[in-house]
């Protein structure tokens, strides 16, 4: 009787090891698995982290260039009093008739500086022309002249293109100033080109060139790519 009980003990216990060792095996495979999930979560983390302060640091570059580039112009902004084709016709019209009457003082100043002063002189006699022009095409509205910080949008001028940012601006509010905007680059002149099509004056260029850095005036006239960015940044 005691043969067929030890077989069977040594039968039992055979099975029990080759279970547990299955149960192993399934645990570390497991285990083996999660180690391997976290370690690519931590690798996609890290490149991220990683990615994104390069992402900082690329828009921080960007910021401080489109600072330096605003201490050098002086843009104009004109807001209609109402979005109606008669208001936003008025807003150009008023704007042709101002910046007509800054041309001769502002086309030989060679920095933002001049200009501001200029501008800043001839506040009274700006607003006076803005709403000489109003009355002249049958409108009584007012319009507020001043110099300010506005935030401006990214525009293209030619074949140069203007960072999103806050400028130094001429601001021209007429009536209840709730249409749309105009905008334009006062000093060094851009005024006067067809924004899509035409190419910025040679003089304005090269004001522009003369006061900017050669970082600066790259992100107007080719605003460089994050992969040059760097490569300059770390490998120059």
């Amino acid at each position: 009787m005691k043969t067929p009980i030890l077989k069977i003990s040594i039968i039992f216990l055979l099975y029990f090891a080759a279970i547990s060792f299955f149960l192993i095996g399934v645990r570390m495979f497991y285990e083996e698995q999660a180690a391997g999930k976290n370690l690519q979560e931590r690798v996609t983390q890290e490149a991220s982290e990683h990615t994104g302060s390069h992402s900082i640091l690329f828009s921080t570059k960007k910021q401080m260039l489109q600072k330096g580039i605003a201490k050098n112009v002086i843009r104009l902004h004109v807001k209609a009093n109402s979005n109606s084709m008669q208001d936003q016709i008025l807003k150009l019209k008023v704007r042709d008739a101002v910046i007509s009457d800054l041309t001769d003082c502002l086309k030989h100043i060679r920095s933002r500086r001049e200009a501001e002063e200029q501008i800043v002189s001839r506040l009274a006699q700006i607003q006076q022309t803005a709403e000489t022009r109003i009355q002249k095409e049958g409108y009584s509205y007012s319009a507020k002249v001043r110099v300010s910080d506005r935030l401006f949008p990214k525009k293209k001028y030619g074949d140069l293109t203007f960072p999103a940012g806050i400028y130094r601006s001429l601001c021209i509010d007429i009536g209840s100033a709730g249409g749309h905007n105009w905008w334009c680059v006062l000093f060094p002149s851009l005024c006067f080109i067809d924004e899509t099509t035409a190419e910025v004056p040679a003089e304005s260029k090269r004001k522009l060139k003369n006061s900017l850095t050669k970082e600066e005036y790259q992100l107007l006239s080719d605003p460089p790519k994050a992969r040059s960015f760097f490569w300059d940044c770390f490998f120059k």
